[in-house]
């Protein structure tokens, strides 16, 4: 155990770079008396916030220093385990290692103690409300902090237990098949409610709307894990009884239910004093995690490595023209505003606590890379300025974890596999043509950083290097996919036709019973915004949320006459045709970037 002093300085840092961003698992007077603290949560304290400490003690090597704690810590709770004294402290420090793991980039390890954590909190019946919804006792909320908590890891990046076996129908050769969640049918006993205490009621919801989203980010994974394994059963993305279908649903409908308040342009980060983001750090940081994960779940949906892959695999399965041709432009406005978040949180210089910032960074660089070979000079050439931003960005977070240098190591990988190979033509000699539309995809690193917590736990090779779990001696079969890579030549015949304008001033959507009036100019104002209820529906941040807060009300155009710098202001208006007569324009010029 280090020094008191350093104990302190890790105490502190982890109030202020770990609590709530994202785990939510104490109160800060459960840690005024330090000698009273349990090793195994003190050991676990220390792996997680090593990186963010300021005493020197941690300035030499922080990376050995949090996996030699996340060790001690390890051998603390199996030890607990073995003796059967575990506590709810020692589920809190599963968590803690967890979250620890994954910035070290041992997603084995991450999975293990999830599951541990999840067993464990199962048997002590942590998963249901035991205390009345009214008791805001110390040890009624220490539960529910850490149940819903434990939730969030489980959604981000635990086991998916989606799948079970037909061996009920088939012993002969039983196979693996999907089961799904029906909502629908609801049991009777409750889960934990949602923790209270901290900021004000109203900041502090957000915490719990973080949990929500972080629910639908499973949805995403499972999602695009049935592209790894090349489902050819699963039903096309545009079928009314796809997951593609359901998560867009469930996007819809948490845009109408979070309150106004925690919206993009009503939040206004961009005009926060620098010392006031970091003095409610515990609201902002859950606040930036909501943005991206918003527009990371929209470019994980409607990636174009995913639609490619299904041309790959039979003409039957290739996406319709119309559909691809959406879904590409959803991702390249997503990624945008993935890009825009990007420059905002760097001007405040606010300190990112969460590497799930990194993956979405990642994400959103692998969209922007399609568009670097499209025939319109405007859009490639802001794609290849957007490229450098995600890889600067992720290069400066990988100073902080490995899990963020490894993924930043396998977006160059990618990016120079390529782009380089894109220069040659199909002889190997140099492409002359600089506006080459050609495009090779490694698709081992694309999946890598589409699902890298899944990718390393599938490659069996590194198995014993990576997850420090299995010995060496162990026996794995091989993985056919480790054999060699698939590189697969691209030629890209689409550019975006909508004009992306990210500062025209995203208002809030008409409610019904709201009082409007019109105005000259043609447009329709809400009355007095000041009015608008608290717990008013609001749309999470669309494509067009601006950046620059409006002089006046927003002004509201005319239902039926869009114009083009609109479309990313209505996604409906995406399914459009711009130069249709019914609309009384003609065909859309080329399309124009706005770099964020």
């Amino acid at each position: 155990m280090p020094p008191r002093d350093v104990l302190v300085d890790a105490v502190d840092s982890y109030f202020q770079y770990c609590h709530k961003q994202p785990l939510w698992l104490f109160d800060r007077d459960e840690f005024s008396s330090l000698q009273d603290c349990r090793e195994e949560t003190l050991f676990s304290l220390l792996a997680l916030s090593a990186c963010h400490a300021r005493h020197l003690y941690f300035r030499s090597q922080p990376d050995e220093l949090s996996e030699r704690y996340a060790q001690a810590a390890r051998e603390h709770i199996m030890q607990r385990i073995v003796e059967g004294t575990v506590t709810l402290s020692t589920i809190q420090s599963l968590c803690m290692l967890a979250m620890a793991n994954l910035q070290a980039n041992n997603p084995i390890l991450v999975s293990l103690h999830v599951g541990i954590a999840s067993t464990l909190a199962k048997c002590a019946s942590l998963d249901f409300e035991t205390y009345p919804l009214g008791d805001l006792s110390l040890h009624a909320e220490s539960r529910r902090r850490v149940f819903w908590s434990l939730h969030l890891l489980q959604q981000m990046y635990g086991q998916q237990g989606s799948s079970t076996t037909d061996i009920l129908e088939d012993i002969s050769s039983p196979q693996h098949v999907m089961t799904h969640t029906d909502l629908s049918k609801k049991l009777n006993d409750l889960p934990p409610s949602m923790p209270q205490g901290g900021m004000n009621e109203e900041r502090s919801e957000i915490w719990a709307y973080m949990i929500q989203l972080a629910a639908l980010w499973a949805e995403i994974r499972t999602y695009v894990r049935q592209f790894v394994r090349q489902t050819n059963l699963m039903p096309p993305p545009w079928s009314i009884e796809s997951r593609y279908t359901i998560i867009n649903a469930h996007l819809m409908d948490l845009e109408t239910k979070l309150p106004s308040r925690h919206r993009f342009d009503l939040a206004r980060f961009s005009y926060q004093e620098n010392q006031e983001l970091q003095n409610n750090r515990e609201y902002w940081s859950p606040w930036i995690y909501l943005q991206f994960t918003y527009h990371t779940i929209h470019n994980m949906l409607n990636h174009p490595f995913l639609y490619s892959s299904r041309t790959r695999q039979s003409a039957e399965q290739s996406a319709p023209n119309t559909f691809w041709k959406t879904s590409l432009e959803l991702a390249f406005i997503h990624s945008i505003w993935v890009s825009r978040l990007i420059e905002m949180i760097t001007k405040k210089a606010y300190r990112v606590s969460d590497p799930f910032i990194g993956h979405c960074t990642a994400i959103a660089a692998t969209v922007h890379l399609y568009f670097c070979r499209t025939d319109d000079k405007t859009t490639r050439e802001a794609a290849l300025d957007r490229l450098a931003r995600f890889v600067d960005f992720l290069a400066e977070l990988a100073l902080l974890w490995p899990s963020c240098r490894v993924m930043h190591e396998k977006l160059q990988a990618l990016f120079h596999s390529a782009l380089s190979s894109a220069r040659h033509s199909v002889g190997g000699e140099p492409n002359q043509d600089p506006t080459s539309r050609t495009l090779s995809i490694n698709t081992r690193l694309m999946w890598d950083i589409l699902l890298y917590n899944v990718a390393d736990n599938r490659d069996t090779k590194t198995l014993s290097r990576l997850g420090r779990l299995f010995d060496e001696s162990a026996s794995f079969p091989r993985d056919q996919d480790d054999e060699g890579e698939d590189t697969v030549e691209m030629e890209i015949s689409h550019h975006p036709t909508v004009e992306v304008i990210l500062s025209n001033g995203q208002a809030l959507p008409l409610q019904s019973g709201q009082r409007r009036h019109n105005q000259e100019g043609g447009g329709i104002r809400l009355d007095d915004r000041q009015n608008l209820q608290a717990n008013q529906p609001f749309a999470v941040p669309a494509a067009d949320s601006h950046f620059t807060e409006p002089a006046g009300p927003p002004l509201w155009p005319i239902a039926g006459s869009p114009s083009p710098s609109d479309m990313t202001y209505d996604l409906l208006f995406q399914f459009q045709d711009p130069g249709s007569p019914f609309l009384g324009r003609g065909k859309l010029a080329t399309y124009s970037s706005l770099r964020p």
